[in-house]
């Protein structure tokens, strides 16, 4: 953020919308609402590591531990 440019581009699913990093910081949850799907990234690596399916259009996220 110091810098304000773009370390990384990452695809996730069709209409990425909701963003949220886990409390630790490592994982960004990002809801994909038309792949009803939820992409969830290693924050390290700024890879997708897996995809989760989830009911019709998820229009945003939120992480609690």
């Amino acid at each position: 953020m110091a810098t304000k440019q773009v370390v990384a581009t990452i695809e996730t699913g069709k209409g990425a919308h909701g963003v949220v990093v886990s409390a630790d910081n490592k994982y960004v949850y990002v809801t994909n609402m038309y792949d009803n799907s939820v992409s969830i990234i290693d924050n390290a690596s700024n890879k997708v590591i897996t995809n989760v399916s989830v009911d019709s259009e998820p229009n945003g996220i939120t992480f609690k531990k």
